[in-house]
C-alpha cells in the first residue's frame, strides 16, 4: 500500500481534538502528523509539516478558521472545515481548497463521508483496504447523506450573506468562477464554481446536465431530445458527455 494521507488538527476546543484525533487512527489509511490548540502556532506548523489534510475550526478567537485560510500561503493542502454553526459553510467554499465541512459534534459517518471526498479529490486510492467496522454500521444506521438534511445555504452576493433553501433553487448556471443561481423569486449571482456547488447541493434533488447547468429535479417539466424546460419556461441543453447519466436517472421516474 502507498503513504498514507497526512492529517493536521487546527481547533481552540481540546474536546475536539481528542474525538477527531481517535477518528483519524481508526482509518488505516491516514496519519495524524500534528494538532494545535493555537491557531497562530499552527499555521508555522501546517506551513513546515506540509499535511494532506487540513481539519479546521470555523470559529476560533483571535483568528478564524477563514481568516488563518487567507493569511495561510499557496498552496493550501486539502481542508475539511469543522463548524458548530452550518451558516458559515457558505463562506468556507470560497476557497477552491476547501472539500467539504463538518457539523459539531462529529460523528463517525460524517467523518468519513468528509474523507471519501478527500480522497475523491486527491485522486488517492485506499488499495482495497479493510474499512473500519463501525463506518457500514454508522451509514445503515442513518442511510441518508448529510447534504440531504441541510435546510438552507448562505450564499455570498456581493457583501451580503443570502438564506437559500435547496427548495428556492430552480437551476443553476456556471459563468467560469462565478454561478448565477436561478431562484424562484429572483437570479442571484455568486463567486463559486459548479463543482464546489455540486458537492454541496442534496444529490436526490438535484441533476448535473451539462458543464454549465445544474437544475432542480422537480423543476423538470419535460425533456426534448437533447433540451430541459424547467417549470419557468427556461431552456436548458443537456451536455454530450452527461446524457446517457442524465437519462439513467430520469428513467427512474418514468411511467
Amino acid at each position: 500500500m502507498h503513504e498514507p494521507l497526512t492529517c493536521y488538527l487546527v481547533d481552540d476546543e481540546p474536546h475536539a481534538h481528542h474525538v477527531m484525533s481517535k477518528f483519524i487512527g481508526r482509518v488505516p489509511y491516514l496519519q495524524l502528523l500534528g494538532q494545535s490548540l493555537d491557531p497562530f502556532e499552527a499555521l508555522e506548523e501546517v506551513q513546515e509539516v506540509k499535511p494532506d489534510v487540513l481539519f479546521l475550526d470555523v470559529e476560533m478567537p483571535d483568528l478564524s478558521g477563514i481568516a488563518f485560510l487567507k493569511t495561510l500561503p499557496l498552496p493550501h493542502p486539502v481542508v475539511v472545515m469543522v463548524t458548530a454553526s452550518p451558516q458559515f459553510a457558505a463562506e468556507t467554499y470560497n476557497f477552491e481548497s476547501v472539500t467539504h465541512y463538518l457539523l459539531k459534534p462529529v460523528g463517525f459517518d460524517k467523518f468519513m463521508d468528509a474523507i471519501n471526498r478527500v480522497t475523491k479529490r486527491l485522486g488517492y486510492s485506499t488499495d482495497g483496504s479493510e474499512m473500519p467496522s463501525s463506518t457500514s454500521i454508522a451509514v445503515s444506521q442513518t442511510g441518508v447523506d448529510p447534504r440531504e438534511k441541510v435546510p438552507y445555504f448562505l450564499v455570498k452576493e456581493d457583501k451580503k450573506l443570502v438564506r437559500v433553501a435547496p427548495e428556492d433553487i430552480v437551476f443553476a448556471e456556471g459563468m467560469k468562477d462565478y454561478l448565477k443561481l436561478h431562484l424562484t423569486t429572483r437570479t442571484l449571482v455568486t463567486h463559486m464554481t459548479m463543482g464546489k456547488l455540486e458537492e454541496m447541493l442534496p444529490p436526490t434533488q438535484f441533476l448535473r446536465v451539462s458543464r454549465s447547468y445544474i437544475v432542480r429535479r422537480q423543476a423538470i417539466k419535460e425533456i426534448d431530445g437533447n433540451q430541459i424546460t424547467t417549470l419557468d419556461g427556461k431552456k436548458l441543453s443537456i451536455g454530450v458527455t452527461y446524457r446517457d447519466a442524465v437519462m439513467k436517472e430520469l428513467r427512474k421516474n418514468m411511467m
